[in-house]
């Protein structure tokens, strides 16, 4: 049985140690034979390294490392063309100058091919390799992670600002050198405007969305079943599942990736990891990252639970954004925490807008549990604690644990962080936690007659819950005027209405009735 390749991105080793190489040469023959300049966008740890290393070793005519692969007899490998690689990834631009570190990189790849630069900028180096490298054949400049040096500074707006202006210099080079370029592929989470390459470069061809390029990162499910079999297999006998209850668990958790709304892909890291570890839980979701999107979310006052509804949006507002005048849901797209569910094409002016939502389990529980802990000022472990605890004690019909943890819960919120918007506020905070901790949840569920705060199911139970600043029996009230239980009549689980009250200056549950449905008629 072949090895996991987890976090591995060189193709040599995947192919020389044994390990499983999802074969996406077919892709990539149909970018190097049909165009010279491309850009791809796709969140981290998705496939972009491996699949910048595997065109640089299809170049660099190293065949032994593709057989048994579909480019293997359909390209010429006997002719060799020279590669320039940066990895921004590799560049420690958070100690040094970014433009010396692109400079070193430069010297050490014009090293390696027996060529002395006499240039002293980085920008000149960049012309002056490119040139003396494409001597017999034009060049390859792969860029992987072009975007990083900006990325990792977007709460550092001058420093950001300083590291684009200096890309835009070093990408400003190649515009005129098209004649000693075979090919020019950058990769990145990010599309920023105002960089040399995208204002620059009319040539340029953006495949982060083109249908035909879906699949270029990612696995399908066929490549799942096809390559990583005999995992599967072990893990339908230990789970004690059949294929499909194990893939429609695997899809849930880790599926759900699309660029064109209708090609869905997994995200390889999580599947590789869930693959090794065996357990359902969060792999790929990296709090760095999410600690500026939750800011922004909270800061703007942004409605979380549209996300969960999806949301429709232009194309052109999918292309790129301004350092300084951040879209967060264009962001929350392109860093993978949203992806495209719905292509739409305007029937009178044919053109496009998009549908966005989470892609996943694994993706919206971890935002929630990270939003959560944001909102009600709780560490997220213990945020996810006590939501964990608000589900037990309703599966078990324990309603006074499930008051207790709320009280909590709100408790733990400081007064500041509430202050003018309490009511709001406090429902944003029960939102979360409800959300959290299952997906048999409905909050803010539409009826004929008005719209339930909140819908809890369990396998025993259904929970009908009502939440107002006045009183619980208020809360009651309205319930039973509104009938709210009425599509739940038939339901041969047993079901309770809940009138939930807040008092402002305890800011705190102040009290809450519980009644069955005989109690409440």
């Amino acid at each position: 049985m072949k090895k996991l390749g987890l976090g591995i991105q060189e193709l040599s080793k995947l192919r020389e140690n044994n390990y499983v190489y999802v074969d996406k040469t077919e892709i990539i023959h149909r970018i190097i034979t049909t165009g010279s300049y491309y850009f791809l966008s796709r969140p981290r740890r998705f496939g972009k390294s491996l699949l910048v290393n595997t065109i640089e070793e299809i170049f660099k005519g190293n065949k032994e490392l593709f057989k048994e692969t579909w480019i293997y007899d359909k390209w010429n490998f006997e002719e060799r063309f020279p590669v320039i690689k940066i990895a921004f990834t590799n560049l420690d631009y958070e100690n040094n100058d970014l433009g010396d570190e692109i400079s070193e990189v430069l010297d050490r790849i014009a090293g390696k091919n027996e060529i002395k630069l006499n240039s002293k900028t980085y920008k000149k180096k960049f012309q002056e390799l490119i040139i003396a490298l494409s001597k017999i054949n034009p060049v390859a400049i792969l860029i992987d992670e072009y975007d990083k040096p900006i990325i990792d500074y977007i709460t550092d707006i001058k420093t950001a600002e300083k590291n684009r202006e200096t890309l835009k210099k070093f990408y400003s080079v190649v515009k005129d050198l098209d004649k000693h370029i075979k090919l020019l592929f950058i990769t990145g989470v990010s599309k920023f405007s105002r960089v040399s390459f995208f204002s620059e470069l009319n040539n340029l061809t953006d495949i982060t969305i083109k249908k035909q390029y879906a699949d270029i990162t990612g696995y399908s499910e066929k490549e799942i079943e096809d390559n990583y079999g005999e995992y599967l297999k072990e893990i339908e006998d230990e789970f004690n599942l059949d294929r499909k209850g194990l893939m429609n668990l695997i899809k849930l958790w880790y599926n759900g990736y699309s660029w064109d709304g209708k090609t869905f892909v997994y995200n390889p890291y999580s599947a590789i990891s869930f693959l090794n570890d065996r357990e359902f839980k969060n792999f790929w979701f990296k709090s760095g990252t999410a600690t500026f999107l939750i800011k922004k979310i909270k800061e703007n006052g942004i409605n979380i639970k549209n996300y969960d509804k999806m949301i429709k949006v232009p194309e052109t507002s999918l292309d790129s954004y301004e350092i300084n005048n951040i879209d967060i849901t264009v962001l929350l797209f392109q860093a993978g925490y949203l992806t495209i569910k719905e292509k739409i094409v305007d029937r009178n002016d044919f053109s496009l807008s998009y549908k966005l939502g989470y892609p996943n389990m694994e993706i919206r529980k971890s935002l929630y549990l990270l939003l959560g802990a944001e909102f009600s000022d709780i560490q997220s472990g213990i945020f996810s604690q006590m939501s964990q605890s608000l589900l037990d004690s309703l599966k078990t019909n324990d309603i006074d644990l499930f008051i207790d943890t709320l009280r909590s819960i709100f408790a733990s919120i400081p007064n500041n962080l509430a202050s003018g918007r309490y009511e709001s506020y406090y429902h944003t905070v029960i939102y979360l936690a409800l959300m959290f901790i299952g997906t048999n949840i409905k909050v803010e569920q539409k009826t004929n007659n008005g719209i339930i705060d909140a819908v809890v199911e369990t396998a025993n139970f259904v929970y009908i819950m009502e939440f107002k600043m006045s009183s619980a029996s208020s809360a009651i009230k309205q319930i039973k005027e509104k009938k709210y239980y009425e599509p739940y009549l038939a339901d041969k689980r047993e079901v309770f209405c809940m009138g939930i009250a807040f008092d402002e200056k305890d800011r705190n549950v102040d009290d809450f009735i519980v009644m069955g449905l005989d109690e409440l008629k």
